[in-house]
């Protein structure tokens, strides 16, 4: 797994304790505290002079926190202030409640959503690129695993687009939720000021205020949305990986897989495929969905007082990010053999629904279409031959319907053109897709952007 990462020169680390949770809130908290120090100056509580000094004292303070191993941040905080501004410490110093822990947490989340999204626009990307690339491709579609149709490979990998696309809207849903501010000025001060809970939002880059307290106070909605487009996006990141694994199998070979989809397990001694990896989260990611919807249960409506639920919310976060960075990364290197691809797809391809419905659009019945439809495969049973290497007079015998385009009809060209309708497998079609996949993911990036 190491070997894997060093070699994308990637590297999140895990936060499994609430010391580490803490110590990484803790460029948030200072966020939040220069927002408050902005919020007393707008008041006039303290002047320019004041504000100046005590943000930056919050900026070494900082840059000493990371040298330190502190286990009380909040105390360290304090009395930092206190040291560097003396009674003008006392004078703006607040505790911070766990209301204002919900702020910080909303803060952290908006953030590491835009990171998200910045990879699933990557991806995204890369996906329309390659659907373009190989819009005509004829591929071996599955449907209900039983009945084989051609379809084209770039029609294959807009479905991907439109996976990561509900994803994509999941995670806009996210950032929306968090982006409502409750402030409880009571617990933010003890001072004899009155801040404006609009300044706050606005230097927070918060857009609404909440309207009821005690919704507010317990409101943890927004960590659930977030939980539910982590569940979303591993499901459609397996099926994708489940589907690739079975392309890079020996018999059909379909695509081929460099060096870096392969990392070292030193427990097991063998080298593993990046892909069972990523497929292997699928469980941890649900394991945190059910712990934080059964910390969240049986609550009075009005209780915050929650230990566990960074714990889950972290993991979620950098395995998501974690698992993205690994698909962006291997997605642009994966290589098509287009020539075994269509081979498979010339051996596999049903043609029992071309040819019902070529007999039904001659003014057949769907029960007599089938009859005739089997009438040929005993046909090619008893003569040990293929559809496609029979006679047109041979046909006739069976049925005086059948003319010269039936070979067209139930070409693999033929099958994927007849689709002309819309989102189908007809080339026009798909490159009109194309155009409506740039389109949608420029609007959502506009709509983060706002």
């Amino acid at each position: 797994m190491n070997d894997f990462f060093s070699k994308i020169d990637f590297n999140i680390k895990i936060y499994l304790n609430l010391f580490n949770i803490n110590r990484f809130l803790f460029n948030y908290e200072i966020k939040a505290f220069i927002a408050y120090i902005k919020s007393l100056y707008l008041i006039n509580y303290i002047n320019f002079f004041e504000k100046k000094k005590i943000i930056n004292s919050l900026f070494i303070i900082k840059k000493k926190f990371l040298k330190t191993n502190i286990d009380n941040i909040n105390l360290f905080l304090e009395k930092e202030i206190i040291n560097f501004n003396g009674e003008l410490g006392n004078k703006i110093f607040f505790k911070i409640n766990k209301n204002f822990q919900n702020i910080i947490i909303k803060l952290m989340l908006k953030e590491e959503i835009k990171k998200i999204h910045i990879l699933i626009i990557f991806i995204r990307k890369c996906i329309i690129f390659l659907s373009k690339k190989y819009f005509n491709i004829p591929l071996l579609g599955l449907i209900f695993i039983e009945y084989n149709i051609p379809i084209t490979l770039g029609h294959y990998l807009l479905s991907w687009n439109e996976m990561f696309k509900r994803d994509h809207l999941n995670l806009f849903y996210c950032k929306k939720e968090c982006d409502d501010l409750f402030i409880d000025i009571n617990f933010l001060t003890n001072h004899n000021c009155n801040i404006n809970q609009n300044i706050f939002k606005k230097t927070l880059n918060f857009k609404y205020l909440t309207e009821n307290y005690i919704d507010s106070v317990n409101n943890k909605d927004y960590i659930c949305f977030f939980f539910h487009f982590c569940n979303n996006l591993i499901i459609h990141l397996s099926k994708i990986c489940e589907d690739l694994i079975f392309f890079n199998n020996e018999k059909i070979n379909f695509i081929e897989l460099s060096n870096l989809f392969m990392y070292y397990d030193d427990i097991l001694y063998k080298k593993i495929n990046i892909l069972q990896l990523i497929k292997s989260k699928i469980g941890r990611l649900y394991g945190n969905s059910i712990n934080i919807l059964t910390l969240l249960n049986n609550q009075v409506s009005s209780y915050n007082n929650y230990q566990e639920d960074k714990e889950c919310l972290f993991d979620n976060i950098f395995t998501i990010k974690n698992l993205l960075n690994c698909f962006r990364i291997i997605l642009p290197i994966i290589k098509f053999n287009k020539k075994n691809i269509y081979l498979y797809l010339l051996e596999n391809y049903c043609i029992k629904n071309d040819i019902i419905s070529y007999l039904i659009k001659k003014g057949v019945t769907f029960e007599n279409s089938y009859l005739i439809f089997k009438n040929c495969e005993k046909y090619c049973i008893k003569k040990k031959i293929n559809f496609f290497n029979i006679s047109l007079k041979e046909l006739k015998l069976i049925s005086n319907l059948f003319k010269k385009d039936i070979f067209y009809f139930i070409s693999v060209e033929g099958t994927i053109n007849r689709n002309n309708f819309y989102g189908n497998t007809n080339l026009k079609q798909i490159i009109k897709s194309i155009q409506r996949a740039k389109f949608y993911l420029n609007n959502i990036i506009l709509k983060f952007n706002d």
